[in-house]
């Protein structure tokens, strides 16, 4: 069996030698690069390669066990296990030291060869290695440390490619004590305590995809999250006749079964889901959301376990992340989802953090207080669906009520949960969107979303000079001291005496 490495990355052959507990001689070729890679029963035992820097004695003086005046004795030897014979009777080195050694020699082989992307291998199942004695099988951990290594090195968007969107992962093991990972594979691992699909994955990673798919590929190459299918890399008949190489004591010609492991990966039927109405989910995500404290977020009791909060918000992020939305909302429609789904990340992160949730904890009470204090009732009750329009209008300005006198009392995080709800039940009230906008404009993190909502209630009203000024405010207050001015002469070109208008023009004239 052969193939080129563009196709079939050599970290992905040695997986599928590993994983079906392979026999054999894989050859690797690349310009006038050559190399070899023993596997005995899915172990790799051996790796050489024609390069000086991967000869044994090489390998001996980089690593400061040699001199350059006893490599020179050495130098006529060709042979690795002669090599080995001659270091032990000079007494350069031990037996027992032997194998360490030569299981770090084939790790300084493999390394660079995993990092090819261009090449042809050949893989023959009859080839053993001739050096009787030579072979040393390497771990389980160096082999995961040299794929995950050689992944992370990987160009980003070659390694990005080997996946595919409906590719399903599962959580696989703890690493091991051993392993360090970096923050970002650790960041991903978290994320892991269900099977999902690639893109499920990707979505709740909030990482840049190319980035995000990059680590998967490595986490899953070096066995660290479970891919359910891999392409494969090898025709059943190589398999076949692999296993028939093994079992030397059939008779020829006798049907000889492939064992389980080499069998084909289960198919894993398509299930036809039912996808529910975007709208519709869009409104239970902002009605989850509105005055929610964290744990009312994620739906979860204040006794919940680290793990339940985990899969509470997993099964939150696969439901209303805003990618999934894209093609069903309009601009100001896709901020209030993004506002949303930020606050559900953000009580997963509170939460989630022992010291923080702790913290958090002992802020509720007095949160409380300050609610009741703000004169903030309670949350009005959402109409039920297929409720009139009547009773939706009702109820809308019933929560742009209460959300006015949450601004009042300084409380702009409760006039948000109110006002994004009159916005939801009454889309083209321009005075629910501009007080809506007011409210955002309290906080740097959502004072991009603040100005589509102020200049969604100047479309639908464009001559209230009011929400002109309130757009202005939101300018001045980020800088852009021109468009502030320009929203100002349009307010007063509807209502030249707009006492706020002229106010804070004089203001920008005089800095």
């Amino acid at each position: 069996m052969n193939g080129q490495l563009s196709a079939q990355p050599l970290a992905e052959v040695i997986r599928e030698i590993s994983a079906t507990g392979l026999s054999g001689a894989l050859r690797l070729t690349r310009e006038r690069v050559r190399a070899v890679i023993y596997a005995q029963d899915g172990a790799l035992i051996y790796a050489r390669s024609n390069l000086r820097a991967h000869r044994l004695t090489e390998c001996l003086r980089r690593w400061g066990f040699l001199t350059a005046e006893q490599l020179t004795t050495f130098a006529g030897t060709t042979a690795e296990a002669d090599v080995c014979a001659a270091l032990v009777a000079a007494r350069v080195l031990t037996e027992g030291a032997l194998p360490g050694l030569r299981v770090r020699q084939t790790a300084d082989v493999l390394r660079p060869l995993l990092l090819w992307t261009e090449g042809a291998w050949d893989y023959d199942p009859r080839a053993r290695l001739a050096e009787a004695g030579a072979g040393v099988v390497a771990s389980n951990e160096l082999l995961t440390e040299l794929l995950l290594e050689s992944a992370r090195r990987l160009p980003a968007e070659f390694a990005a490619a080997r996946l595919a969107d409906a590719d399903l992962l599962a959580p696989m093991i703890a690493p091991s004590a051993q392993l360090t990972l970096l923050p970002t594979e650790a960041f991903i691992l978290s994320r892991v305590d269900m099977p999902l699909k690639l893109a499920d994955l990707v979505a709740i990673s909030g990482l840049p995809e190319t980035q995000t798919r990059h680590t998967i590929y490595a986490l899953a190459l070096a066995g660290l999250l479970t891919r359910a299918v891999w392409p494969p890399m090898f025709a059943e008949r190589t398999l076949v006749t692999a296993a028939r190489t093994v079992a030397t004591a059939e008779p020829p010609g006798a049907q000889v079964a492939a064992p389980d492991a080499l069998k084909a990966a289960p198919t894993i039927e398509p299930t036809l889901e039912v996808e529910p109405d975007p709208q519709a989910e869009i409104a239970a995500l902002l009605a989850r959301v509105r005055g929610a404290d964290n744990y009312q977020t994620l739906g979860v009791a204040r006794t919940a376990a680290a793990g339940e909060i985990k899969r509470a918000y997993y099964a939150l992020a696969k439901r209303f992340h805003p990618d999934r939305f894209r093609r069903a909302v309009d601009d100001a429609q896709r901020k209030h989802v993004e506002t949303a789904f930020a606050q559900i990340a953000q009580a997963y992160e509170t939460l989630s953090d022992d010291k923080a949730r702790a913290a958090y904890d002992l802020k509720l009470p007095t949160e409380s207080v300050k609610a009741s204090t703000a004169a903030a009732p309670a949350l009005v009750q959402t109409p039920a669906p297929g409720a009139s329009q009547a009773v939706k209008q009702a109820s809308a300005e019933e929560n742009f009520q209460h959300g006015l006198t949450a601004l009042k009392h300084d409380n702009p995080r409760m006039a948000v949960a109110y006002l994004v709800e009159a916005v939801r039940l009454a889309p083209q009230q321009a005075r629910y969107h501009a007080y809506y906008g007011r409210a955002l404009a309290h906080d740097a993190r959502t004072r991009r979303q603040a100005e589509v909502e102020l200049q969604a209630a100047i479309t639908l009203d464009p001559v209230n000079a009011t929400h002109h000024v309130m757009l202005a405010e939101l300018y001045h207050l980020l800088g852009h001291t021109r468009r502030a001015e320009g929203q100002l002469i349009r307010a007063l070109g509807h209502d030249p005496h707009h006492i706020g208008a002229r106010q804070l023009l004089d203001q920008i004239k005089r800095q």
